[in-house]
């Protein structure tokens, strides 16, 4: 392996010795970045909260530029405007005033252990004490539901009462890989990844960004505000439920996401009791049951949807199920790359 420590640059105005943070976030991209959610996650922190840049990645070190092509503009006769991969460590003070770090970026297409082994010295020269990874997948669920959290930790402790899924064999992304890594070194990491809708997939959906938002307050102990995703939600909830109301086939498939969601959670019989409401874990818990549950659906085309995000080449999947047999939605076991 070549020397990881020349693959991380220190900013020259930070004195590393100085830095001492409890958690980082890790947002690098995978899995084609489902409803948006890591970049309106990186923007909604970056906008919202005091930050500070503590050092970059050597992206053109790890970067496969034919698989990823980076933007640029072409102007009447000249070329301007392009805009190179930018893997950033940040500093971010929450709104308690407490300070974590925020790793940014695409998903390293090359050298991974390479990376990998980066990120754990950083670890260990800021003192972090817990990383949690932020990202998402395209499931067949409804947008009229809650966004679950899929919640996985190197040790189980860390995420007391969240119970196991099912196992499937599936291709690794970077953040898998790097969490499977720093469990092996002894790290604490917790990965939280939002199921957003297929139909969805392409599409900017903050509830996707909250879900994150929440769960990483949650499991970090952060103090993190939802500020504008909360109305980017609600502008987006009704711009997506007027275009599927333009669709019958649109409708009749939300409309069958919706049955068959409900229906699973009543046949769990969840306890409603006042004392014994469901928390989020054990909602999720059950939807992820049900969907390790379906059979797999056939192929279909891919409906327009709801004003998908110019993002590049998407690597999820976008289609909505079978849009010949509504009642039978493609089978998530295992997300594309």
């Amino acid at each position: 392996m070549l020397d990881p420590l020349t693959l991380f640059q220190y900013d020259p105005q930070i004195d590393q010795r100085t830095v001492h943070d409890r958690v980082m976030v890790i947002t690098l991209g995978s899995y084609g970045d489902a409803g948006s959610a890591q970049a309106q996650f990186d923007e909604h922190l970056l906008n919202t909260l005091t930050h500070r840049t503590i050092g970059t990645f050597d992206a053109d070190q790890v970067m496969d530029y034919r698989g990823h092509r980076p933007p640029i503009d072409f102007d009447r006769d000249h070329y301007d405007n392009y805009e190179p991969p930018v893997m950033t460590l940040h500093e971010i003070t929450d709104k308690s005033g407490s300070p974590f770090l925020l790793l940014t970026g695409p998903e390293p297409a090359l050298q991974w252990e390479r990376v990998v082994a980066a990120i754990d010295r950083i670890i260990d020269e800021l003192d972090v004490q817990l990383v949690v990874t932020a990202q998402s997948v395209p499931m067949p669920v409804p947008h009229t539901r809650p966004v679950g959290l899929l919640k996985v930790a190197t040790r189980s402790d860390l995420l007391p009462g969240n119970q196991p899924s099912g196992s499937f064999r599936m291709s690794a992304s970077f953040l898998g890989m790097m969490t499977q890594r720093l469990g092996e070194s002894g790290r604490d990491v917790i990965g939280l990844v939002a199921r957003v809708p297929q139909y969805l997939a392409e599409a900017e959906f903050p509830d996707a960004p909250i879900a994150l938002v929440r769960g990483v307050n949650e499991v970090a102990n952060l103090d993190v505000p939802l500020g504008d995703l909360e109305q980017a939600s609600r502008l987006a909830r009704g711009q997506i439920d007027a275009q599927v109301q333009q669709s019958e086939q649109l409708s009749q498939m939300v409309s069958a996401l919706e049955k068959q969601y409900d229906t699973f959670m009543a046949d769990h019989s969840l306890p409603m009791s006042e004392d014994q409401i469901p928390n989020a874990d054990e909602i999720g818990q059950a939807v992820e049951d049900y969907l390790a549950s379906l059979d797999t659906g056939n192929d279909g085309p891919n409906p327009a949807g709801p004003g998908p995000a110019d993002r590049g080449p998407q690597t999820g999947p976008a289609d909505f199920g079978n849009p010949d047999h509504p009642d039978q939605p493609e089978d998530p076991g295992e997300p594309k790359d």
